[in-house]
C-alpha cells in the first residue's frame, strides 16, 4: 500500500476506534481486524490492450489483504468506520509477464437492517479511492550492459475514486469477536496513467467488479437491553 493510502487508512481506523470506543460499551459495537477479500474484476479493455501487445492476459480474480475498523450505536442502527486493502496478480508467458496491482482505502457508512441474537445484517457503502499499478516485463536481460542498454520493463500507475455498496452478514460467537461476511459491488472512476513524469490515457476508464470479504472483528458488542449484570 502506498504511503499516502496507508497513512490515511491508519488515521481513519484510529479516529473511528477512539471516537466510538471512548463513549463506553453502552453505545453498541466497536473494534477492528483483518479483512481478506476476493475481487472479480472486469478488465476486458485492459486485457485487450495488453494481449494485443503480446503480453499474457491479466487474471480478473484478485486476492487482497487489509483491515477494517468500525463502530456505532445500536439504538439508531448506524455505524461508521474505515477500511484499506491491497493485492496483486502476476501472469507469465515465457519471459514476458504482466503484474497488476490494486490498493483501496475508504470510509464505511452502514445501516443495520436486521439484528437478533444470532445474526446481524447491515446495508452500507464504502466511499474512497485507491490506485492501480501495471508492470510489463518484455524479457530478461542477459547482462548489466544489456539491462541498461535496452528497455525491457514498463511500469505505470493510475489513481481512482471508488464507490462500493454492500450487504454484510455478522455472527458473534463471543461478545469480543465477530465473524463478518460482506458482499459488495465496486464501481470506480480512474484517472490517467502516470509513467514517471508523463501522463497518458489508457484502459480501464472505469473499474467494476464484485467484492467478497471476510472480516474477523475484535472488539466489544453490547446491546442496550443486555441482561449481563454490570460489574460493581
Amino acid at each position: 500500500m502506498r504511503a499516502s493510502g496507508l497513512i490515511l487508512t491508519i488515521a481513519m481506523l484510529l479516529a473511528v476506534s477512539c471516537a466510538v470506543g471512548a463513549n463506553g460499551p453502552e453505545d453498541g459495537v466497536w473494534g477492528g481486524g483483518p479483512m481478506p477479500s476476493v475481487l472479480f474484476l472486469d478488465l476486458g479493455g485492459l486485457n485487450a490492450a495488453v494481449t494485443a501487445a503480446g503480453y499474457p492476459r491479466i487474471s480478473e480474480v484478485l486476492l487482497t489483504m487489509g483491515g477494517a475498523s468500525y463502530g456505532g450505536r445500536l439504538s439508531d442502527g448506524v455505524r461508521f468506520g474505515g477500511t484499506g486493502s491491497s493485492g496483486a496478480t502476476i501472469s507469465r508467458d515465457g519471459e514476458r509477464s504482466a503484474r497488476f496491482g490494486l490498493e483501496t482505502y475508504g470510509l464505511m457508512v452502514e445501516k443495520i437492517a436486521a439484528n437478533d441474537a444470532g445474526l446481524t445484517i447491515a446495508l452500507g457503502t464504502v466511499l474512497g479511492g485507491g490506485s492501480l499499478d501495471l508492470r510489463l516485463i518484455d524479457r530478461f536481460p542477459d547482462s548489466f550492459e544489456d539491462a541498461v542498454g535496452a528497455p525491457y520493463v514498463a511500469s505505470m500507475t493510475k489513481c481512482f475514486y471508488a464507490l462500493q455498496p454492500y450487504v454484510a452478514f455478522e455472527a458473534r460467537p463471543f461478545r469480543w469477536i465477530t465473524a463478518r461476511f460482506q458482499l459488495g459491488f465496486l464501481w470506480a472512476l480512474t484517472d490517467r496513467w502516470a509513467f514517471e513524469e508523463v501522463e497518458f490515457s489508457g484502459p480501464p476508464r472505469t473499474l467494476t467488479g464484485l467484492v467478497a470479504s471476510l472480516t474477523m472483528r475484535f472488539g466489544w458488542h453490547e446491546k442496550e437491553d443486555d441482561d449481563t449484570p454490570a460489574e460493581e
